[in-house]
């Protein structure tokens, strides 16, 4: 039962972002005069679905996570190649509904909807969470502090406010969490507050092996210490709007970080999670009836969605832009022939990548990495 209940909450805030991801490309497409043939919420077969007076069908399919909005002109579900085959035995006022009729730019807005759908997603929730409820705030102080942990050790305590690590002030309690993965001198240096005095305290992490997916094994530092309840605070107007700015200003901060670090190898892919992890956090905020936290981390999800879908990766839609910006600036089209082959081989790069991170998710889970680590000696 837990792990159903874990899944269907996956399911549902998946299919929300992807929804509004989607949503994105269908209004843009309308704008721009393109034919919707079909939006999926799900991919695989349809279950059942209708067609609306425009002549789109909307469909449920059988396999919820992800979806897709399909136009005329289209040669896949994902929008990655053109197919004029199609087109052939249109009339010519029904090829000028095509995509592959549309300019350039007209196409590069179409792409560039999905990714910014999601940011206006996450805008519009944390404001109105803030004016009507309130956003959670976890300020940096320590909730809990492992028993024989290296914190306990030094002497954190439960209840001290962390103000810097390593130098630098914390400001939340993400940033300690950020600033201790960043820590290469193998020992971190916390200054905390404690009824009223501060001090600095060194802890020594400890270092934890575990086998990594492809070989190898990967080094986690675990210092024992975690955040408490989050405060929900209610803003006015004005300071909704400067935290829903600063909520995807700093998330899209930190994503860059993040991949700037794995592009230069101070970070590699087993320190990325997959569909295991976010279902088991998702399934985590449900079982706690607080929907306001489950609600906050649709926003992270649709930041993270919308981000990714930037990088100029041919299959994403950043590497439509790009091709689309390319095409307009030279004048010429891409070979086709040779545009599918790249297509296939990044949609091939994108499985293997999700199978590699969901196989991270298992791995952390204790029981598995102790057999993988038993059998793997």
């Amino acid at each position: 039962m837990g792990i159903i209940y874990y899944l269907l909450s996956f399911f549902l805030i998946i299919n929300i972002i992807v929804f509004v991801h989607e949503y994105g490309h269908f209004l843009a497409a309308r704008r721009v005069g393109a034919k919707i043939v079909t939006f999926s919420i799900g991919i695989g077969p349809e279950i059942f679905g209708f067609d609306d007076k425009n002549g789109t069908r909307w469909c449920f399919s059988l396999f919820p996570v992800g979806g897709y909005v399909m136009m005329l002109g289209d040669g896949d579900v994902a929008s990655a190649t053109e197919d004029e085959e199609s087109l052939k035995d249109l009339s010519e006022e029904e090829k000028q509904q095509s995509i592959t009729s549309k300019s350039n730019w007209e196409k590069i807005f179409v792409s560039f909807c999905g990714p910014l759908f999601n940011y206006l997603y996450a805008f519009a929730v944390v404001f109105f969470m803030g004016v009507f409820y309130g956003t959670p705030v976890y300020e940096p102080i320590v909730g809990k502090v492992l028993k024989d942990s290296a914190a306990e050790k030094a002497g954190i305590m439960e209840g001290d406010r962390v103000i810097s690590v390593d130098g630098c002030n914390v400001e939340r309690y993400r940033d300690i969490i950020l600033k201790i993965s960043d820590n290469e001198s193998g020992e971190v240096k916390f200054v905390i507050e404690r009824n009223g005095l501060r001090q600095e305290i060194a802890v020594a992490p400890e270092i934890k092996e575990v086998k990594k997916t492809i070989g190898g094994t990967r080094k986690t530092k675990i210092v024992g210490i975690a955040s408490g309840e989050p405060i929900f605070k209610k803003k006015n107007v004005l300071e909704a709007v400067q935290s829903a700015f600063s909520e995807c200003f700093n998330a899209t901060k930190e994503m860059c970080s993040v991949f700037s670090k794995l592009f230069a190898g101070k970070k590699s892919l087993d320190d990325f999670g997959g569909v295991v992890r976010m279902a088991e956090v998702a399934g985590d905020l449900s079982k706690t009836g607080n929907f306001a936290l489950l609600i906050m981390f649709t926003v992270t999800l649709s930041l993270n969605l919308g981000f990714i879908n930037l990088f100029p990766f041919p299959v994403l839609d950043g590497g439509k832009i790009l091709i689309s910006f390319i095409e307009e600036v030279t004048g010429k089209r891409f070979n086709k022939t040779l545009l599918e082959y790249v297509m296939m081989g990044c949609a091939i790069l994108l499985i293997f990548l999700m199978l590699l991170t969901t196989a991270n998710d298992i791995l952390r889970i204790e029981a598995v990495s102790k057999f993988v680590s038993g059998v793997m000696g």
